[in-house]
């Protein structure tokens, strides 16, 4: 499994790039043998921003700050910059 070791930073998401990039975290995180948060990103698709918040909060809780999952947690933290642009 190949996860981009770059990425370029937007807070101009839309929707439909928020769930691109939720679908990459879930991937992501299923690869790395992390079921809780790959569980916390499944079925987000029709999600509030304040549901959205709180499932990527508790990714990231679980993820606890490990320099192995920097690339994770800094797309988890580019999509909670991103969700006030939910319509």
């Amino acid at each position: 499994m190949s996860f981009d070791s770059t990425m370029k930073f937007s807070t101009t998401m839309n929707r439909a790039e928020i769930d691109a990039m939720l679908a990459d975290c879930r991937t992501f995180a299923g690869a790395a043998e992390l079921p809780g948060v790959a569980k916390l990103l499944t079925g987000t698709e029709s999600l509030g921003a304040a549901d959205l918040q709180t499932r990527i909060t508790g990714s990231l809780e679980q993820l606890g700050g490990k320099d192995e999952y920097a690339l994770l947690i800094d797309k988890l933290d580019m999509l909670l910059l991103n969700l006030p642009n939910l319509k």
